[in-house]
């Protein structure tokens, strides 16, 4: 299976726009997160088969970064509705939000595949973390913000616990709730996940 493995200087590259962008909220306890978190998060993957997309080290930063892009784009098109939303919660949920497949702060959410029929057949490179205790992707990513001291407004905090989408059963109480904002930034989302299992497809079938 045809399958792109980030270079060294990719991920290096990757980590140094991730934390550019980080740096620019002024906010200590989120520095201090990323920092300490960094070497686990920048070689973390988001999933665990290739077809699925952002399969493989430095992912989880890929993904807030490509749905960090598309919500700006969207956001650009609203001409003057724009100016009532917060560029910064923008932000914030979209850089965030998939921290939480990170793990928890001692055990990585997904192990390397040992199975190598597994891998050859299926593509599934990674394979659950017995060890890491199951939770939400966005529930993690609330724990681990709240234990570093970062403080979220509710709508940023709404925005990542709906990350995952409004077809699902737990976020669908938000769907007709929620600020413009929140459904740019879950519709931004999805599309850079949908354009990435696309283009993961692609490449394996060619």
């Amino acid at each position: 299976m045809t399958h792109h493995i980030m270079t060294e200087n990719e991920l290096t590259d990757l980590f140094t726009q991730y934390t550019g962008y980080i740096a620019l909220f002024k906010n200590p306890q989120l520095d201090t997160m990323v920092n300490t978190l960094g070497e686990r998060l920048l070689l973390s993957t988001y999933s665990t088969k290739i077809e699925d997309g952002y399969c493989g080290p430095g992912n989880i930063i890929k993904f807030a970064l490509d749905s960090f892009r598309f919500a700006n784009k969207m956001a650009k098109n609203l001409d003057t509705e724009i100016l009532e939303m917060s560029r910064k919660s923008l932000a914030m949920i979209t850089l965030l939000f998939p921290l939480g497949r990170l793990g928890d702060l001692e055990h990585d959410q997904f192990v390397e595949q040992k199975s190598e029929w597994h891998r050859n057949k299926l593509g599934q490179l990674y394979d659950y973390n017995p060890q890491c205790p199951k939770m939400s992707v966005p529930h993690r990513t609330l724990f681990l913000l709240q234990h570093f001291g970062v403080q979220l407004s509710s709508e940023e905090m709404i925005g990542i616990l709906c990350s995952t989408g409004f077809h699902l059963e737990e976020n669908r109480f938000y769907l007709h709730n929620v600020s413009q904002m929140v459904q740019l930034c879950t519709h931004a989302i999805d599309m850079a996940y949908e354009r990435e299992k696309y283009l993961s497809r692609q490449l394996l079938e060619s």
